[in-house]
């Protein structure tokens, strides 16, 4: 049977029977050669559509940041002019900086007018006043100059033993030649405005006029991770503890040139951990060994332990990868805006609940007729000769019920948008650091990033609170309160 199909080309079984073996044994490599490029010449639509589909990936239809869109990617759809000019509107509600009470301002100056504008008559300097002064207030930035404390170390004979001895420094003085507040300033100029360590030091000599080097920096970053380190460990304890986050990852180099950067979000806190991997183990490292709450994140399969009733799969990536189909084919385009159109809405129904205009228990029914136009959707077809469709659908099939928890759990959103807007500060200063070279860096930046991004919803300010971390260490007293860990049983 195996040479059958020899005979499609006219040799017929009595000539195949009187040939050599060696000429059967090259005639048959030279038919298994022809059916493999037959094979690869039916193949290569799929590859050529595949390759097609590559090349017109953007931030828009895929996840690729928007930082790797082309100058010729195709931009935002234009706004639908309203025939407005831009900026503030006749009839706006003017901004203004609220005045400072007298007793606040630092300079008073006087001014009468002296001259009459219409009749140009001289105005007396006792003319009475009417009403009270325009007040024009001018805001200016001071001089700065650093506050410098001498310890002067006195050293005498003791008299019973003839030793020399030098008084000590006192419990909290600053272990190096800074202060607390400007030890706190070099690691916020580094973490939280992402400046490089030479442009940390130019920075604090042109506006506090502080003589500082670049080892200073690095000795004071060093110092304020050690002070933030309980500060970072109560965040960690608060995400780990929450009934639900939001979690990404993102490249961060370190050391060995490979290293993630992960986040985990909830409503009071949020924490950063790198790790050397993109796997379970890094995952748990952020969020704990048996972590019971729900989890909102992309389809990454290192999520998938989570059970479907704890996860929140995110709808702005099945919104771009939908969009990616829309722009492959025909066949795929119609399959695609279908479910595209069901997404849309989804988030119309969300986006309703999130108003007011409906409550917790009304969005559930509303999703009713979605869910099922939605699953039928997905049902319709699985086997279809497009493997980017059948693999797409096979894996929302796969996780049906993590497609709706936000329907049911209260705090949780549709996307992912709460991590990816965590770390988009973080991305931004990968892009300018090119990520962290020691472990030392690395703790650094975690803490950094997560006392930044926790002191936003408790409304404190990450100036009083570093400097406060950094005083009590020093100090020995216990570090300021950022969150409540739970207690412990």
């Amino acid at each position: 049977m195996q040479d059958e199909p020899l005979f499609i080309f006219g040799v017929t079984p009595e000539d195949w029977a009187q040939t050599p073996e060696t000429v059967r044994v090259a005639l048959r490599s030279v038919f298994a050669i022809m059916q493999a490029q037959g094979q690869q010449l039916r193949e290569f639509p799929q590859v050529i559509r595949d390759l097609q589909a590559k090349l017109g990936q953007r931030s828009q239809n895929s996840s690729k940041p928007p930082s790797s869109d082309l100058p010729s990617a195709p931009g935002k759809p234009p706004r639908v002019p309203r025939g407005r000019k831009a900026g503030g509107q006749p009839g706006h509600e003017g901004h203004h900086r609220p005045l400072v009470p007298p007793e606040r301002v630092d300079e008073a100056v006087e001014l009468r007018p002296e001259q009459c504008p219409h009749c140009q008559a001289a105005l007396a300097a006792d003319l009475p006043t009417i009403g009270g002064p325009r007040r024009t207030q001018v805001w200016e930035l001071p001089v700065v100059q650093p506050h410098m404390t001498e310890f002067r170390q006195h050293t005498c004979c003791c008299p019973g033993c003839r030793e020399l001895v030098t008084a000590a420094l006192p419990p909290d003085a600053p272990p190096g030649g800074f202060g607390p507040r400007a030890t706190a300033w070099m690691a916020i100029l580094r973490g939280r405005f992402r400046l490089s360590i030479d442009d940390t030091a130019e920075c604090l000599t042109d506006l506090w006029n502080l003589p500082i080097s670049a080892a200073s920096i690095v000795t004071g970053c060093a110092r304020t991770s050690d002070a933030l380190a309980p500060v970072d460990a109560a965040i960690q304890a608060v995400v780990q503890a929450a009934p639900s986050v939001n979690a990404d990852e993102t490249r961060w180099p370190t050391e060995t040139r490979t290293g993630w950067l992960w986040v985990a979000v909830c409503a009071i806190a949020t924490c950063f951990r790198i790790h050397r991997s993109r796997s379970g183990p890094a995952m748990r490292h952020l969020l704990g060994e048996a972590y019971r709450g729900s989890v909102g994140s992309d389809r990454y399969v290192v999520y998938d332990p989570f059970a479907d009733q704890q996860r929140q799969l995110c709808g702005a990536h099945r919104v771009r990868n939908l969009r990616g189909l829309v722009d492959a084919s025909a066949d795929e385009t119609r399959w695609a805006q279908s479910l595209l159109d069901l997404t849309d809405d989804l988030f119309i129904a969300w986006h309703l609940d999130k108003g007011g205009w409906i409550d917790q228990v009304a969005l559930p029914q509303a999703l009713i007729p979605i869910r099922i136009a939605m699953r039928t959707q997905l049902q319709d077809g699985v086997d279809v000769p497009y493997p980017q469709i059948a693999g797409f659908r096979h894996e929302l099939l796969g996780h049906g019920e993590a497609l709706w928890i936000f329907s049911r759990v209260e705090g949780i959103e549709p996307t992912n948008n709460a991590a990816e807007q965590a770390v988009r500060h973080a991305v931004l200063w990968r892009k300018g650091s090119f990520g962290s070279r020691s472990e030392a860096g690395c703790r650094f930046v975690e803490r950094m990033l997560s006392v930044h991004a926790t002191c936003r919803p408790q409304e404190r300010s990450l100036v009083a609170v570093v400097t406060e971390a950094v005083q009590a260490a020093w100090a020995g007293t216990p570090p300021p309160v950022l969150v409540t860990p739970p207690a412990t049983a």
